[in-house]
């Protein structure tokens, strides 16, 4: 058929001929798996199947690159060069997205492949399919192809996002990903395409030719002017010109009245304080310093309700987080990164397919609060989503299960089939930290999908199969305690190669198993007793031992002791996902009572450096807690014991910062002055402490690998 006369003649383009695979770079790579992302799985199952039946368009190229698919029954499909699928023109019944662009982009994806010549010269044997190459890195796209994609005020937007400073994780291929991607703390891009951008899917509300699109693409370019063979990179966005100017003083102030009162006088004391903090954090905009002090204070408010989360060295881990923040905030370009400046509150999400990898119940008297982490399967992007509930005083545990059944997350959406399936959420939005917060307004919002557990798919770093791919990923970022304010920052899916070593402490009322990768190197999987998930033992022991089947992948959150990752299992798939918190309660202890005996310490000997470091931490956390004037006697005696082990181990720099920091606690209790002076040195030493534990850590991987 020819071409209407409104329209640019064909390009040369005969029945048979090329389809010019150079001129149109975007179509070429678009997968069935990427077409799954760009749109959504049931139409491109639907279009693949019309597609196999027959139902295919003849295609051709005009000389502007636009691709016009005509199909049998009149339907014409027009796709202009540099234009994302939402944007190309089909004159079917379908108001948004239609199955013919889908069939269109397999079409011309196909006749590429089928024109490609397969047989070698001077020879009659037929080679392999050829195979289509990895597409230039995004870091090419000219500034020309993002001025015609963006809108100018989304490409000027994004252009201040970038001059105020971003800090982008940059992963391609290599890393696990199935195309290059970006990592931005508020979106993922997947270039499908590499740099025919205009493929590119993001999985904000604007799905694609957005602001974050842009920054992926300067992200790209700094990665591959620096590192262009590493497989992912860490790119600081911005010229950072100058520093931030942060008054420490409200923050001190806070650490001096804590100091001065501690937790156990009340929030009463510290109130005061904590507001001005808090108010001079929300005018700055630094977010994760924002946050940093709302679990200070919600610390302070645990001990006074006698909650089961209260630890004392929860207080000193937030102290070292607040000074660090506060001066490595402070450097030049790093106000984003550290301090979470400009990093936006929330942001409106596409639709998304959430596979959840695990759920966590935890107790604190009545009240539950039940974490479920969700993987984005397009993006790989872990969210959270947070669930309080509550079980009357008065009730037993099988209420509690039956109340756990009944549980609803959003309307329709019952939590304790969530935990074990997919879902399809719309309208939802991701918070700063992570969490995503679903629709409540109506039911088709949320639609329930099973799983069958298959985790095969999941990318690094969502997934590992190696504990020197763990190690690898700590050594990233070694700053423990000044990365972004992630809910499932220590969530991760380990796929082991064995399980062996399964025994149980009867002291400690936990289980522990050994998960070995391919390369025999351990991870210790421990789970300890609870009284609200009085089966979640049993059941592990059961795995552990068989029962189930092989252990194909456990999830949980990762924490190390010394340079051994240990997790605490949450969900672990064998034959079946099983979900240890929501384990049936007719399971049996059999297997837990035939669990060999033995005592978990005996297992990891301690590293002297880190005990003496521990030390110092459980110290700062009693000064913060009691108030420096109402410390134990044996504080002082603990503390220069501590000084003195430090100095015979080297750390002569904490050394002296802790007797410093002992002198002004002595002054105080004594004088009742010099609370300016005690919190600037009880800064110094908990920064000081947390950066010897990262130095440590980093130390103990290198000397591993």
């Amino acid at each position: 058929m020819p071409p209407p006369a409104d329209q640019p003649p064909a390009a040369n383009h005969t029945p048979g001929s090329p389809l010019h695979a150079s001129v149109r770079t975007d179509l070429i790579h678009l997968t069935p798996e990427a077409l799954t992302q760009l749109t959504n799985a049931g139409l491109v199952k639907r279009a693949q199947r019309e597609y196999a039946a027959g139902y295919q368009p003849s295609l051709t190229l005009l000389d502007d690159a636009t691709l016009v698919a005509e199909f049998p029954d009149g339907i014409t499909t027009r796709w202009p060069a540099g234009r994302p699928i939402a944007q190309a023109q089909c004159n079917c019944v379908a108001t948004s997205m239609c199955r013919h662009r889908i069939i269109a982009a397999l079409r011309f994806r196909d006749g590429v492949i089928s024109e490609t010549p397969t047989t070698t010269p001077h020879t009659s044997t037929t080679a392999p399919p050829p195979q289509q190459p990895d597409p230039p890195s995004p870091g090419q796209a000219s500034d020309a192809l993002l001025a015609a994609l963006l809108a100018p005020n989304l490409l000027a937007h994004a252009a201040k996002v970038r001059d105020a400073g971003l800090v982008v994780q940059t992963r391609r291929r290599q890393a696990g990903e199935p195309c290059d991607t970006a990592r931005l703390p508020a979106a993922t891009v997947r270039f499908w395409a590499g740099s025919a951008i205009e493929a590119a899917r993001c999985d904000c509300i604007h799905q694609s030719a957005c602001e974050h699109v842009a920054l992926g693409v300067w992200a790209f370019r700094l990665a591959d002017a620096h590192a262009p063979a590493q497989a992912s990179t860490a790119v600081q966005l911005g010229t950072p010109a100058s520093a931030l100017h942060l008054d420490s003083a409200p923050y001190l102030a806070l650490l001096a009245t804590l100091l001065q009162h501690g937790v156990v006088n009340g929030p009463a004391a510290s109130a005061q304080a904590l507001s001005v903090a808090q108010t001079a954090a929300r005018a700055s905009g630094a977010q994760w310093l924002e946050l940093t002090l709302l679990d200070m204070g919600n610390w302070v408010t645990a001990y006074t309700a006698r909650s089961a989360r209260y630890a004392i060295e929860t207080g000193a881990d937030l102290a070292a987080e607040l000074v660090l923040r506060l001066k490595q905030g402070a450097a030049a370009g790093q106000a984003k990164a550290i301090l979470g400046v400009g990093q936006p509150g929330q942001v409106a999400l596409d639709s998304l397919r959430l596979m959840c990898l695990g759920a966590r119940t935890e107790r604190d008297g009545p009240q539950r609060l039940t974490r479920l982490v969700l993987a984005d399967v397009d993006t790989g992007t872990r969210m959270v989503l947070m669930h309080p509930w509550q079980v009357p005083a008065d009730q037993g545990e099988a209420a509690e299960a039956a109340l756990r059944a009944q549980t609803r997350l959003a309307p329709g959406l019952p939590m304790r089939a969530l935990v074990s399936g997919q879902l399809l959420a719309q309208q939802a939005k991701r918070l700063a930290d992570g969490q995503v917060q679903l629709s409540r307004t109506r039911t088709s919002h949320n639609s329930l999908l099973p799983q069958s557990g298959d985790w095969s798919p999941l990318p690094m770093p969502l997934k590992h199969t190696r504990v020197a791919d763990l190690r690898h990923e700590r050594n990233l970022h070694p700053h423990r305690l000044t990365q972004e304010r992630r809910a499932a920052r220590t969530f991760t899916v380990f796929s082991p190669h064995r399980v062996d070593d399964v025994l149980y402490d009867p002291y400690e009322q936990t289980v522990q198993c050994v998960a070995y990768d391919a390369d025999g190197e351990p991870l210790l999987v421990r789970r300890s007793h609870e009284t609200h998930n009085r089966q979640a033992l049993a059941l592990l022991a059961a795995i552990a031992s068989g029962a189930h089947g092989p252990v194909r992948h456990l999830s949980g959150t990762l924490r190390w002791l010394d340079d051994l990752p240990l997790l605490e299992p949450w969900s672990v798939v064998c034959n079946e996902l099983l979900v240890l918190d929501f384990a049936p309660s007719d399971t049996r202890p059999d297997a837990l009572a035939s669990l060999p005996l033995g005592q978990l310490h005996q297992r990891v000997p301690r590293n002297p450096l880190l005990a003496a470091l521990d030390m110092v931490r459980a110290l700062g956390g009693a000064v913060l807690h009691h108030g420096a004037a109402q410390l134990p006697g044996s504080w002082q005696a603990d503390a220069a014991t501590a000084a003195a082990q430090l100095h015979a181990l080297g750390l002569t720099a904490l050394s002296q910062a802790l007797t410093l920091t002992a002198r002004h606690v002595s002054t105080f209790a004594s004088q009742g002055s010099g609370g300016a002076a005690l919190a600037d040195q009880f800064a110094r030493l908990m920064g000081l402490r947390q950066l010897h534990e990262d130095a440590l850590a980093v130390l103990r991987s290198e000397t591993q690998a």
